[in-house]
């Protein structure tokens, strides 16, 4: 359980304060938030590649050179226990949205949050109800065709042969996650970084700021004049561009930010103004 220091409780205060007086907020999410739903992270302790060894950096080329043999494998590995795929798999279908997630979901319906940019493919944004999303990596449940970019719901998708091909262009399908050498789409990353470049706060939300080109998002956001707002239990490669930083878990401590925002923005205009 977080312990809510006087040290804390002011930043939280500096926090609520910083967003309210921004125009367009965006909040930078990364797999943090999706460990306090019960999903492994992939490195570190209990990581999935700390227990399976990391994958292979030609995954995208190993699956351009034969994508039927790539569709066959993925689904003798994905229902067999002991593998990287079936471990993610079981632990994705068994999560939900936590508080983290939710309080998103809150701040975008006030109109304090303008997007959300997550590097989690395990679609608890979607279900959590977030709707200004962008998946820089893609969604573990959704197929995207590499000759049009048309995405569809792996969900009642009929495999009837391998690799699947696309009805409207002709081209191979693969699943809509981004793999090692993989090019992020054009269209995700191209959104993704007109909000770095509009944004004027970001919430930096359990991303340890590693992996990019998601992880060049905030210091392209800060270059142009940004504030960062970073919530993390650990000091990231970020944390010295920030300008508050909430340590803790993002399921507990975004929840006291969003209680903050509401009496922040319910107050009396001149108190208001006062406040800010």
């Amino acid at each position: 359980m977080l312990e809510l220091t006087a040290g804390l409780s002011r930043s939280l205060d500096e926090a609520a304060e910083l967003i309210l007086r921004s125009n367009h907020v965006v909040a930078l999410a990364g797999a943090g938030l999706s460990v306090e739903s019960g999903i492994p992270p992939y490195r570190g302790p209990g990581g999935l590649w700390t227990k399976f060894g990391e994958p292979s950096n030609l995954s995208f080329k190993e699956f351009i050179s034969d994508p039927g043999e790539w569709w066959e494998t993925r689904f003798r590995t994905e229902d067999k226990p002991g593998d990287p795929t079936y471990e993610m798999r079981v632990a994705v279908d068994l999560a939900e949205p936590n508080p983290g997630h939710r309080s998103l979901v809150e701040m975008e319906a006030m109109g304090v949050l303008q997007c959300v940019v997550t590097q989690n493919v395990d679609n608890l944004h979607r279900e959590a109800g977030s709707r200004s999303l962008l998946e820089i990596h893609g969604n573990r449940t959704w197929l995207r065709c590499l000759g049009c970019g048309v995405r569809q719901p792996r969900d009642g998708y009929h495999f009837d042969s391998l690799p699947p091909i696309c009805t409207h262009c002709g081209g191979v399908i693969k699943m809509d996650t981004v793999m090692f050498g993989e090019p992020i789409p054009e269209d995700v990353l191209l959104a993704s970084r007109q909000q770095a470049e509009t944004c004027d706060c970001m919430l930096l939300v359990g991303t340890s700021g590693t992996v990019n080109p998601a992880a060049r998002l905030p210091l392209v956001a800060k270059e142009l004049g940004a504030k960062l707002i970073e919530i993390n239990p650990e000091e990231t490669t970020l944390t010295q561009w920030c300008d508050i930083t909430l340590d803790g878990p993002s399921g507990e401590l975004l929840p006291l930010l969003l209680k903050r925002l509401k009496n922040g923005s319910s107050a009396e205009p001149e108190n208001q103004a006062r406040m800010l």
